[in-house]
């Protein structure tokens, strides 16, 4: 199923998915202003182009996994992130849309 992704999505559209997972591409042309939680499974992250720069909240702690292009990441479960895009790129997300949460990056 296509799904519109605009601004308003990731606050009241993506609760509105079925069970399932969400595929998407991005582009990242600056650092994101949110973090992010998947509490219903992991979240794979594929950089295309460009480089991205992971952040995920651990053990209270901030991990930095730099992502360049062919390189992937899997999010684990309920674990907060966030990224930083130090140069512009693309990268494919196979996110568990159901449950996703989000709060301002500060």
């Amino acid at each position: 199923m296509a799904v519109e992704v605009d601004a308003a999505f990731w606050e009241s559209g993506v609760q509105a998915l079925p069970p399932g997972r969400l595929v998407s591409m991005f582009e990242s042309a600056a650092d994101w202003q949110v973090w992010e939680c998947h509490p219903d499974g992991e979240e794979m992250v594929i950089q295309i182009e460009g480089e991205l720069v992971l952040i995920l909240e651990q053990g209270g702690a901030e991990v930095r996994v730099p992502l360049r292009p062919g390189e992937f990441v899997v999010v684990p479960k309920g674990v907060w992130h966030t990224a930083d895009a130090p140069v512009p790129g693309r990268a494919i997300y196979i996110t568990p849309g159901d449950g996703t949460q989000s709060r301002d990056r500060k």
